[in-house]
């Protein structure tokens, strides 16, 4: 299984490819401004990313984000994602954070939902939410985990 850990930081995962913005520790395989499209891996080269605490720092919306990510899974890969819960003060407290997330921010990318059905105007990249958001123990973030679907 090949891995691709966004936005790293002190989460290495082993035998991954471990990005971060700088190559702030020697594991970070990749540095790269994820503001900056495309980002410098090929098309169909992982079957799992890890994006935590991650999207809320871009200038893009989540939309842009997750489109890339769509193009860099294999069929089938899977997305694990951690994002700032909008009603926590917790994710308010972090000047860098540009976006926040309900539990239903999610539902608009897969077809198999309500909102996913009336907005699949959003994109042509479709994705199953294979396991709901839910709060993390602090309520502070949401965790959720998305299947690309090709």
């Amino acid at each position: 299984m090949t891995i691709l850990n966004l936005g790293t930081g002190n989460r290495v995962i082993g035998n991954a490819c471990n990005h971060d913005l700088a190559k702030h520790r020697p594991e970070i395989d990749v540095a790269w401004d994820l503001n900056e499209f495309p980002w410098p891996w090929p098309d169909a080269s992982f079957d799992l990313i890890v994006a935590r605490s991650v999207f809320e720092h871009l200038r893009h919306d989540l939309v842009q984000s997750l489109n890339e990510c769509w193009r860099l899974l294999r069929p089938h890969g899977e997305l694990f994602i951690k994002l700032p819960y909008w009603q926590s003060d917790v994710s308010h407290q972090d000047p860098t954070h540009r976006w926040f997330f309900s539990l239903r921010s999610l539902d608009q990318f897969d077809p198999d939902t309500k909102r996913g059905q009336e907005y699949a105007f959003y994109t042509p990249r479709k994705w199953k939410v294979v396991t709901a958001p839910q709060l993390n123990s602090a309520g502070s973030s949401l965790i959720a985990k998305l299947e690309v679907r090709k």
